[in-house]
C-alpha cells in the first residue's frame, strides 16, 4: 500500500466496520482463520527471520507458534467474550435493566517492532480481528524481508479492506499518523514511542504503548548460583539479547559473587561457544 493510498484505503476499511459486517461471531472466526492459514507454510518465514536477523529455527519457530496459541486461544473464547455483560442499574433509573455489549472500534493501526517482526505485530491483530476491527500494518523496516513474506501473505488470503500492509521506514508512519485511526497500538522503545503518542494526539486517536523497562534479577546468598545463571543468561542472550523481557542487571549477594560470575562465564561459553558471533543461536 503506497502513501497515496492512505486515505482511501483507511476510509474502506473503516467502512467495512461501519457497516456492521464486522460484527457478528461468524466474520471474526472467518477472519482468524485467514490469518492462521496466512503463517503456513512455513519455510520463507523462517528463511525471512534468518536473512533479516540471523535467528536461529528454534526462535523463529517460537515467534510462528506464540501468533498460533493466540488465534486458537481466540478461536475457543470468543463466542463466550461476546456474551452481553448484565449490570446493575442504579437506583434513578429503575425499573429497567442494562448490558454492555462490547462493539468494534473501527480501522486501527499496528505498528510493529524489529525484534520480533511476527510475534509483536500479528498478536496485537489477532486481538483487533477478534474484536471486529480492521487493520493497517506498518512492520518494521529493519527487518524488510520478513515484512515482505507476510504482506504476500496476508494479500493472499486475507481481503485488502480487512488488512492491509504499508511497507516502510518512519516517514511511512508518520504519513500513516497523519490520518484518523480510531486505535493505534505500537510496540517498540520509549523515544518512538512518545512521537508516536503525540501525532496521535493531533486526532485524538486512543493509543496503547508496549515499550521497555528496566528487569533486574537478584541472587541470594542461599540461591542455587548454577541455576541462576543458567536461567539469567538464558534470558539475557535470548533472541541476541532483544527481548524487553531480558534481564539488565544482577543484584548478587557479596557470598556468592565470585561464584556466580564463574559460573555465568562458563555458562555463556557452553550456550554460545567461545566465539559467540559464530554461534548458529
Amino acid at each position: 500500500m503506497d502513501s497515496g493510498d492512505f486515505a482511501s484505503r483507511i476510509a474502506r476499511q473503516r467502512q467495512v466496520v461501519t457497516r456492521g459486517h464486522t460484527r457478528s461471531l461468524a466474520w471474526r472466526l472467518e477472519q482468524l482463520g485467514r490469518l492462521e492459514k496466512s503463517l503456513q507454510p512455513e519455510e520463507d518465514l523462517l528463511a525471512g527471520l534468518a536473512e533479516d536477523l540471523r535467528k536461529p529455527p528454534i526462535e523463529s519457530y517460537y515467534e510462528i507458534s506464540s501468533v498460533r496459541q493466540e488465534l486458537r486461544l481466540f478461536q475457543r473464547q470468543l463466542r463466550h467474550w461476546l456474551r452481553p455483560e448484565r449490570v446493575v442499574v442504579p437506583l434513578i433509573l429503575q425499573p429497567s435493566r442494562a448490558r454492555v455489549v462490547a462493539a468494534p472500534l473501527g480501522c486501527v493501526l499496528i505498528i510493529g517492532p524489529w525484534n520480533y517482526p511476527l510475534m509483536l505485530l500479528l498478536s496485537p491483530l489477532v486481538a483487533a480481528l477478534g474484536a471486529g476491527n480492521t487493520a493497517v500494518l506498518k512492520p518494521s523496516e529493519h527487518a524488510p524481508r520478513t515484512g515482505e513474506v507476510l504482506a504476500a501473505r496476508l494479500r493472499q488470503h486475507m481481503d485488502d479492506d480487512v488488512v492491509s500492509v504499508a511497507m516502510g521506514g518512519p516517514e511511512t508512519a508518520k504519513a500513516l499518523l497523519s490520518h484518523r485511526f480510531d486505535h493505534v497500538f505500537f510496540t517498540g522503545g520509549n523515544r518512538v514511542g512518545r512521537l508516536v503518542m503525540e501525532q496521535a494526539a493531533q486526532t485524538l486517536t486512543p493509543v496503547t504503548l508496549e515499550l521497555g523497562g528496566k528487569n533486574p534479577c537478584l541472587v541470594a546468598e542461599d540461591a542455587d548460583v548454577s541455576l541462576a545463571a543458567r536461567r539469567i543468561a538464558w534470558g539475557r542472550f535470548l533472541n541476541a539479547g532483544q527481548t524487553c523481557l531480558a534481564p539488565d542487571y544482577v543484584l548478587v549477594s557479596p557470598a556468592v559473587r565470585d561464584a556466580f560470575l564463574a559460573v555465568l562465564q562458563q555458562v555463556i561459553v557452553d550456550f554460545y561457544g567461545d566465539n559467540p558471533q559464530a554461534s548458529p543461536d
